[in-house]
């Protein structure tokens, strides 16, 4: 380490001899470029003085060896892709418009005085919701995966796509979330039939399996330009239109669009130094088959981009208002920095490596980012990080202020698994991580670690404020194998989950944290193993009791008490703890269900650990420090400088800055998730697609022995006339389970009390048998509403001793029934298919029924015979 602190001194001694070179907007030298090319013919090192002013890119700007040993030192400087737009009218309609100067020009990001605008989309608030996968035949040529290529939509949304003119459906662009990921989708085809949109290229996730209620949005689009500061670029006309704010001049704004992509690319340099400068508005154009996110946004390349060099340095640098990652290196790059750096509305922030495996040579190794303030991020890229390290070694992020990103704050890693990798020892330390997640995305964690890196270090940060969608809005998370990490000395409170979560992993330690206020539990384990997951010492746990101290289930905090040989006695490590409850009493379980204390302590954990107040100074003000008299001495907790975190102290002016990014007067509200649309299922098939389920919430488990569920038009109901489609229930023999096939139904918002009614019409072949019953979230049978037909008899009891009629086999029936949670009883109508009725309004139920979170038809039969189903409606009465 002395030897490169030396090597380093040296280096930057011989900057201090550079030659000089004059760059300035009024010549002769007057460009970037021209700066360039006079320095790489000058004595080196050299040094490019930049006067204050702003300098045009209309491309990238790209160095190579031949640039290497030279400082570029500037004071209000900016380096500019962007391009502004004059010549402003308002129009009748009250929009504003303006001519571009080349009709070529093409761009998908505007900034009004510095404000990034919305390009046009709808809903302009929220999002819509995919109703159904969509099967073989929908689109002729897409026989497999079809869930990756298509879905369905509502016939609302689906009008709206299919009025949008074909001139201007090339450039829209469709938003589809995949819990913590997104893929952005460009059109190819649409079906209206099925109400179907395929996309072109791939998509990196199937559609409608991470998410119930999948969400998705629209943008780019002319007839979506509906409210203030939205705006739209009509390629045909060559003009820009916008919505403005009320009592917005356009005559007097300053309107930037960017030009290009990139601002700079650094291959092969060693020894290249920014100083003082601001990178400004640069491009990015969605591919025209769409970009589909794997995770950390990895999809997308930087605006400043270094491959293969070394001691690269930005120092008191700006990079706003991009369209990209601020700032990528790329393989093959060591011992750089990024210090004292304002990174701010951003498509993502900085991004340390790539996503195949490098060679040993040319992993990236020493990189920093160091007192950097990176704020507002994933701007354009919804998945991006404010770091995000893949395959690294030595490198860290040290004394930043990272806030407003939709994602993860701090990513480190890039495997999956206990498999063999080339991350190793990265310092995450005294950082400022908050307000992160705002409920866009799910998985997340202020600190997330992806996989084993021997040697990293999680200290002293200050984490709060993150939330996620569905799930997974942790403070710290060990993700996937993560392995032999240390995380010591942080602060993190306020989470949507636990503060503390680790999926699986081996010998991770957490001791020495504070960890206060995790919404849904304050520690979180998963994937329990039979071997040494976690320690988890020293540290002092706050909560309102409404939340458990534990989560994960009980199987993951379960003792292994029959190890197998040289398998640690218990997986997971719990010492010298200080626990507080607010209510100050020790709750009757440690998880939701599980676990008093007294079962915990029998299994070995928690010896020497105490349920005592801390007694922090203002914890209502979230002050964490210690009174003098607190029990956290008794754990051995060993206070630290809970102000270090952020941004460092010497420099007042930037802490001011930081300090900016850190009011979010709205997020209590903004950040809590978008609800779900109440879920209803009318679904007559008719535009189902041929072998889906055609029901929203719903699955089933396939044996493969030729049982099947699928819309098919084989038959349907005569309730119907004309209808030609119904769902069909095959069964099979020689199941390994007698009830299967079983079609799950999960009703997304029916997990509280209420009364739920459901119709549908039902016919079954000669040997089939099936049951129909509604169920709640903990999966219970036999206490809710249940129907049997079997052998002729329609039943409504699980013991066939509630007979009520009789239906032949091959003979249509319609069921209409109607239940109220916690009443015990529930009414039903059967209409034959002559027209004939049969009321039953008290039949009986459990009164432990008390939500309707799980639905399922259930086929008994043991032979290859079928029935079907049709127009079923399911509905929350209230």
């Amino acid at each position: 380490m002395l030897s490169r602190l030396l090597a380093l001194s040296l280096c930057a001694a011989s900057f201090s001899a550079a030659a000089d070179i004059h760059l300035s907007p009024t010549g002769p030298i007057s460009t970037p470029q021209a700066a360039r090319d006079a320095a790489r013919t000058a004595t080196k090192p050299a040094r490019i003085i930049v006067a204050p002013g702003v300098y045009p890119l209309t491309e990238t700007l790209t160095l190579g060896k031949d640039d290497s040993q030279v400082t570029w030192s500037g004071t209000n400087a900016t380096f500019t892709a962007g391009k502004p737009i004059t010549g402003w009218q308002k129009t009748d309609s009250g929009l504003w418009k303006a001519p571009l100067p080349d009709k070529a020009w093409k761009f998908e990001q505007l900034w009004i005085n510095g404000r990034r605008a919305t390009l046009a989309r709808s809903p302009n608030k929220g999002y819509y919701h995919i109703t159904e996968a969509v099967g073989a035949g929908v689109f002729p040529d897409l026989k497999e995966n079809m869930n990756f290529h298509a879905f369905s939509i509502a016939k609302e949304q689906y009008d709206v796509l299919k009025s949008i003119p074909k001139a201007e459906r090339d450039s829209v662009l469709l938003t589809v979330t995949h819990a913590w990921a997104v893929g952005q989708c460009r059109i190819k085809d649409m079906n209206d039939e099925v109400l179907a949109v395929r996309i072109k290229g791939r998509s990196r996730y199937p559609f409608v399996e991470f998410e119930p209620d999948q969400r998705w949005w629209v943008e780019n689009f002319r007839a979506a330009l509906d409210a203030p500061r939205e705006w739209f670029l009509d390629q045909a006309k060559g003009e820009v239109l916008y919505s403005p704010l009320p009592g917005e001049d356009m005559t007097t704004a300053e309107v930037i669009a960017p030009v290009a992509d990139k601002f700079l690319s650094i291959k092969g340099a060693h020894d290249v130094r920014f100083e003082g400068i601001s990178f400004q508005y640069s491009n990015h154009l969605y591919p025209a088959d769409g970009l589909h996110d794997g995770q950390a946004a990895t999809t997308s390349d930087g605006s400043i981009e270094i491959e293969d060099s070394s001691n690269i340095r930005f120092t008191s640098c700006e990079i706003a208002h991009t369209g990209l990652h601020a700032i990528w290196f790329k393989n093959g790059c060591f011992d750089s920095s990024i210090t004292h750096c304002h990174l701010h509305d951003l498509g993502g922030g900085v991004y340390v490596g790539e996503i195949a495996r490098p060679s040993e040579e040319r992993v990236n190794h020493h990189i920093t980012i160091d007192d950097c303030i990176i704020q507002h991020g994933g701007r354009l890229h919804p998945s991006a990080c404010g770091v995000v390290f893949t395959h690294t070694q030595h490198c860290a992020v040290t004394q930043c202020d990272i806030a407003d990103l939709y994602y993860t704050g701090v990513s480190a890693g890039w495997n999956w698994g206990y498999g063999d990798t080339a991350s190793r020892e990265t310092l995450v330390e005294n950082n400022h991580i908050h307000h992160l997640g705002w409920a866009y995305l799910s998985d997340m964690g202020g600190y997330y670690g992806l996989g084993t890196s021997p040697g990293t270090i999680i200290r002293g940060n200050h984490v709060h404020h993150v939330a996620s969608h569905r799930y997974g809005g942790w403070g710290l998370y060990n993700d996937e194998g993560s392995a032999d990490t240390l995380m010591e000395n942080n602060l993190v409170h306020d989470t949507w989950n636990a503060g503390f979560h680790q999926h699986y992993g081996y010998f991770n330690t957490v001791r020495n944290n504070i960890f206060a206020f995790g919404h849904t539990a304050q520690i979180q384990a998963s994937r329990n193993e039979a071997r040494l997951r976690f320690r988890y010492m020293n540290n002092i746990v706050v909560w309102d009791p409404a939340s458990p101290l534990l989560d994960g289930g009980e199987w993951n905090w379960k003792f292994f008490d029959k190890p197998e040989r040289g398998d640690p006695k218990d997986s997971l490590v719990f010492r010298k703890n200080l626990y507080w409850p607010t209510d100050g009493k020790v709750p009757a379980t440690l998880t939701k269900t599980n676990f008093t204390w007294d079962e915990w302590r029998k299994m070995g954990r928690d010896k020497d650990s105490l349920f005592a107040d801390p007694l922090f100074e203002d914890l209502a003000a979230r002050d964490f420090r210690l009174k003098p008299n607190s029990p956290a001495a008794k754990i051995g907790f060993k206070p630290w400088d809970l102000t270090l975190a952020g941004v460092r102290k010497t420099d007042t002016a930037w802490r001011t800055l930081a300090a900016k990014g850190h009011d979010y007067p709205a997020w209590d509200t903004d950040a809590k998730p978008w609800p779900a649309p109440n879920y209803q299922i009318n679904q007559d098939f008719e535009h189902a697609g041929l072998g889906t389920l055609g029901i929203r919430g719903a699955k089933y488990t396939h044996e493969n022995k030729g049982e099947s569920i699928a819309v098919t038009e084989e038959i349907s109901s005569p309730f119907t006339p004309g209808s030609k489609r119904s769902l069909k229930v095959q069964d099979a023999p020689d199941l390994k389970h007698s009830y299967d096939p079983i079609l799950d139904i999960y009703p997304t918002t029916w997990d509280t009390a209420g009364t739920f009614h459901a119709e549908f019409d039902v016919m079954a072949q000669p040997g089939a048998d099936w049951f129909f019953e509604i169920r709640g979230k903990n999966l219970d049978f036999g206490n809710g509403p249940y129907l049997r037909w079997q052998k002729g008899q329609l039943s409504a009891s699980t013991d066939g001793k509630v007979q009520l009629t009789t239906i032949p086999a091959g003979e249509w029936f319609h069921v209409s029934l109607t239940a109220t949670t916690a009443s015990g009883k529930w009414s039903l109508d059967i209409t034959r298919q002559d027209g004939t009725k049969h009321s039953f309004p008290d039949l009986k139920c459990k009164p432990a029924w008390t939500n309707a979170g799980y639905l399922l038809f259930s086929a008994l039969g043991t032979t290859k015979t079928a029935f079907f189903i049709d127009n079923l409606k399911l509905e929350q009465l209230k």
